[in-house]
């Protein structure tokens, strides 16, 4: 596909990279040239100099002929201008990152009214994707698919817990509700046999019924008690967000911020939390604050370092979970994430929501890609399906499929019936199918068969 990005920040870099892998001709527009000149040099991209609201500048990066148009300055401003600009010069899908609460309220009336095709908000999503790790306290990461029905959920292995030893089948036999889909440990990544033998500090991708994931959690050393309070340090856009929907749940929040200006606003926005003025980066500030007695520590400054420090600190004194958000992606590979739980990073997360878009229309499909999702480790992807009655897969067992290897298929969701697949099940037209694909990569549903397999 013929796409045109504006805006080379985290997430139009983020966006470079990824698509610029899947093999698509990516122009890159950008009003700092140094900047355009470090992305040509990185990535197989061709850069232009300017304005990307500007009709001259789209005209120059022939966005007329582009399949998608994405605008991700830091400015909402001139996202939505550029987008609807792009529209009219008929650019075929346009996607515009908007993150002002202000705006992220009207985001129907600005898509129907000025052509827009997708809004983005990685601050709203990254909240998301914090509360959810509330409702799993032991989780890592979660990615919700079927609309929210399924969740596939990441948890560690704890050292000494009962689980360590024990294979893949003899869980199956005790937690039959559960698919251990993905481990992630020392010697690579691999999706598991029924004979693999689970170790300490194992990163297990997994899906299946709450109950069946608490139970599978407890078996890993993992309390599952529910957090209650927690202190966050950066009032953000993501604090926004995220600060109503921890107390919808019942969650005492604290929140620690810098400049007055924003604090008295989220004081105001939010009288039932407590927003104090401070600095969240000084250590002896964070024990007046009694740090150790919450539950969770969430760093949402906007320095990575700064986040990193904070969270290690948070660790050291003893709070259960740290949720931690890093920007650049080549940070997460250096932490250490048996002392840092939950890592977000919102560009990647974004990314993921442009990724699922275009590979569901870049062919004729077989079924259409719902949901796309990397599960925090490198090549390791998962995908929901819909399948439809010209779908190969469908109607025959599944043990009969001659599907790829390095592919799983997760669980399906028929109606509200929740299937943990065995080689005897079928995948019906109409099934919401998740897939694992590890180094794989999956357009369409009919993908997973292995066509050297038939001849």
């Amino acid at each position: 596909m013929e796409i045109v990005i504006v805006g080379g920040g985290k997430l139009g870099q983020t966006l470079c990279n990824d698509l610029s892998n899947e093999g698509h001709e990516i122009v890159l527009i950008d009003q700092k040239q140094g900047r355009i000149d470090m992305l040509e040099e990185t990535y197989d991209i061709r850069g232009v100099n300017g304005n990307g609201a500007a009709i001259e500048t789209q005209k120059e990066a022939n966005v007329s002929l582009a399949d998608v148009f994405i605008a991700a300055t830091p400015s909402d401003d001139t996202n939505l201008i550029a987008a609807s600009i792009a529209n009219k010069l008929g650019a075929k899908f346009t996607i515009a990152r908007v993150r002002n609460p202000e705006y992220a309220r009207d985001l129907g009336f600005y898509q129907k009214q000025l052509g827009i095709g997708m809004l983005i908000n990685p601050d709203a999503e990254a909240a998301a994707d914090i509360t959810r790790v509330f409702d799993y306290p032991a989780a890592n990461a979660i990615e919700p698919f079927a609309n929210g029905l399924v969740d596939m959920v990441q948890l560690r292995v704890s050292p000494n817990a009962p689980i360590v030893g024990q294979s893949l089948a003899d869980i199956r036999k005790v937690i039959p509700e559960l698919l251990l889909c993905v481990i992630d440990r020392e010697t690579g990544i691999t999706i598991p046999k029924g004979s693999t033998q689970l170790q300490e500090n194992d990163y297990i991708q997994m899906v299946g019924n709450p109950k069946a994931i608490h139970k599978f959690s407890q078996l890993c050393g993992h309390k599952n008690a529910r957090w209650r309070s927690a202190l966050i340090v950066g009032g953000s856009r993501i604090a926004y967000y995220l600060i109503p929907a921890l107390l919808k749940r019942g969650v005492y929040v604290k929140v620690i911020e810098t400049k007055p200006e924003v604090a008295d606003r989220l004081a105001m926005s939010f009288p039932e939390a407590e927003i104090i003025y401070g600095d969240g980066t000084d250590q002896k500030f964070l024990r007046e604050m009694h740090l150790s007695n919450y539950d969770v520590a969430v760093a949402l400054i906007n320095i990575d370092e700064e986040n990193l420090m904070f969270s290690l600190f948070a660790h050291q004194q003893g709070v259960g979970k740290t949720i931690t958000k890093v920007n650049r992606r080549e940070l997460i590979k250096l932490i250490d994430h048996t002392v840092l739980d939950t890592i977000i990073t919102p560009s990647l997360s974004s990314s993921d929501r442009i990724i699922q878009y275009i590979r569901s229309h870049e062919k004729t499909a077989s079924s259409k890609l719902e949901t796309y999702a990397r599960l925090g480790v490198e090549g390791v992807e998962a995908l929901e399906f819909i399948a439809t009655e010209d779908s190969q897969v469908c109607l025959e067992k599944i043990q009969n499929l001659n599907i790829k290897q390095g592919v799983l298929i997760a669980h399906i969701l028929r109606g509200t019936k929740r299937i943990i697949p065995a080689g005897a099940d079928q995948i019906q037209p109409g099934d919401r199918v998740l897939l694992v694909a590890l180094d794989h990569r999956i357009n369409q549903l009919d993908d997973i068969i292995d066509p050297e397999a038939n001849r």
